[in-house]
């Protein structure tokens, strides 16, 4: 039995740059990884099938064992490059548990992080040496599933990095050092479609992408951790789907302003919601 930890997520920097004529959106985002994490554990069997266990706090309905859980499709797609390069036999297959705690639809990444995952449990539930032309399958396969998977793959080493394209192209950096996240995760599903169908034309202007920048936060000390003043950390985070996002997400706009009236306005939304985050020192 192989485990392997899948990290939620959040976006210390999340600039929309423009609409894309395949129907995505260019972005440039910082994301980070934190220690809220599912599980997933796998084991090679020889049905030549993939079949999937839901469990957890946060196996909620609309966490399939099925196709449509993108852990099961990253297993499929990691099983058939297996066999299409000669590695595995047809009669292989592979169990996983997806052991869930962090929600769904809460802007934290938890199915594109199962996804990864999925890939990395099975390769080695499988006992495949790692070469470049896995990682090069596992990168494609993976974007193909959504658009942040590659991140959880690619930035492991670090749980940091600079995403572009539709957050496919990965940078790794250095983590920020030190500091605390507070997080808050309110009972409200905030799909990613509506979300952007509430963009419209409010996209960022910010064009550049400060991939040198080492610490996610682009304007501190990359030595410093994170900013303790409310005022320094919500002028220094970027999250262009916030706004959207409040006014597509039914009661999400409740949770923001009570955030700001308990003293808490520093917090920033994590992705397309409903995750609010808060940055602090560690005194």
């Amino acid at each position: 039995m192989v485990r392997v930890l899948a990290p939620a997520k959040i976006n210390p920097h999340l600039a929309v740059l423009h609409a894309r004529s395949d129907g995505y959106h260019e972005l440039c985002t910082f994301m980070v990884a934190i220690d809220l994490c599912d599980e997933v554990e796998a084991r090679a069997n020889d049905s030549g099938l993939v079949r999937v266990t839901v469990e957890g706090p946060q196996a909620s309905v609309d966490v399939t064992s099925d196709q449509r859980n993108l852990a099961w499709r990253s297993a499929a797609l990691m099983l058939s490059t297996a066999r299409s390069l000669g590695l595995v036999s047809r009669d292989t297959g592979v169990d996983l548990r997806l052991h869930k705690r962090i929600p769904s639809q809460s802007g934290l990444g938890g199915g594109s992080s199962d996804a990864a995952a999925a890939w990395i449990a099975t390769s080695r539930a499988l006992e495949l040496d790692e070469s470049a032309e896995l990682d090069a399958a596992r990168d494609a396969a993976l974007a193909g599933l959504g658009s942040d998977t590659v991140f959880f793959a690619r930035a492991a080493a670090t749980g940091a990095a600079w995403c572009t394209g539709r957050g496919e192209v990965v940078v790794p950096a250095p983590s920020p050092r030190g500091g605390v996240i507070a997080l808050v995760t309110p009972s409200i599903p905030a799909p990613t479609a509506s979300v952007y169908a509430a963009l419209k034309s409010s996209l960022s202007r910010r064009a550049e992408s400060p991939l040198s920048g080492s610490s996610g936060l682009p304007s501190l000390d990359p030595d410093a951790g994170f900013p303790l003043l409310a005022v320094t950390a919500r002028s220094r985070l970027v999250n262009d789907l916030e706004l959207p996002a409040l006014s597509a997400i039914a009661g999400l706009q409740r949770w923001r302003t009570l955030l700001d009236e308990a003293g808490a306005g520093h917090f920033r939304l994590s992705g397309s919601g409903s995750s609010f985050f808060g940055l602090y020192d560690n005194d």
